[in-house]
């Protein structure tokens, strides 16, 4: 039934305060078209035709189920994986309703149409290079982060992300988590924005010598190997590149096992950490 034909006095009459303000918001935005937000708790098959369903993505942030299928959740649908799409749980988004099925307790939303109005909200502020934003994190990969930061929806890699080897970001980042980036390029007319989240703040090599002298021991973690050399927590988004020594096995250690290394070396130019694993830490 039209949504505009509907007897909502009727229909709210024995609704309790909380469902109440529910029901209000989402009226709010079906007739004006305002933002609302909610964390997705899951992913449903929808009917599109008889014939056809899609995902799409679940929000139910009192009694109301809120549905936002992929043509209306991801500006560039047709080429974003499936995968991305089931591993949205626990992220936070705005959304606009745009079909009410009042008597099932059912919306359908658009995430599109809460990014266009966050873009013009950006671009109202007149952003600049240099600018620090917060970003929300999407979908986590094993060598992506998908971010959505005021009205865009980033792909972020190591490059942009940290200074430290992680193999894996499912290990380190989540659905739901906000981090903080610096605009390194932002360009209304080309409708573009650039971010680094490891250049948010003061690069970790600054007075690490001071912190970890040569011939210091520490104890640390192995986050990852590669052709060799074995990358050992130094800090937090900072890492020593170690080697073993002479009478140590590549088969006795392993990522995430905790060691012992002696800080050996610095390299300024390329802002590294060199170092000798000792030992197996407990």
């Amino acid at each position: 039934m039209n949504f505009n034909k509907l007897n909502t006095s009727e229909l709210d009459k024995d609704l309790s305060p909380e469902e109440r303000a529910e029901w209000n918001a989402i009226y709010a935005s079906y007739r004006a078209g305002s933002m609302l937000s909610g964390e997705i708790s899951g992913i449903d098959r929808y009917a599109i035709s008889d014939d056809k369903k899609t995902l799409a993505a679940v929000i139910i942030n009192y009694r109301v189920k809120i549905l936002i299928p992929e043509k209306l959740l991801w500006e560039d649908s047709e080429n974003v994986p499936k995968t991305t799409t089931k591993n949205l749980l626990g992220a936070k988004i705005d959304f606009v309703i745009q079909e009410i099925d009042r008597e099932n307790n059912i919306c359908v939303a658009s995430r599109i149409a809460a990014l266009k109005i966050r873009r013009r909200q950006f671009f109202n502020s007149n952003p600049k290079v240099g600018d620090l934003i917060k970003l929300n994190i999407l979908a986590v990969g094993i060598k992506r982060v998908i971010v959505e930061t005021n009205g865009f929806d980033l792909r972020l890699s190591r490059r942009e992300l940290c200074y430290s080897a992680i193999p894996d970001f499912r290990m380190n980042y989540g659905a739901g988590q906000t981090l903080t980036a610096i605009i390194k390029e932002v360009d209304k007319k080309e409708n573009k924005l650039l971010v680094s989240v490891r250049e948010s703040k003061p690069h970790p090599y600054i007075g690490i010598k001071k912190r970890h002298p040569v011939d210091s021991r520490r104890a640390s973690v192995i986050i990852n190997k590669y052709k060799g050399s074995i990358f050992c927590k130094l800090e937090d988004d900072y890492d020593c590149l170690c080697n073993y020594s002479q009478y140590q096995h590549d088969d006795d250690f392993e990522i995430g096992g905790k060691v012992v290394i002696v800080i050996k070396e610095f390299d300024d130019k390329h802002k590294r950490v060199y170092g000798v694993i000792v030992s197996k830490w407990r």
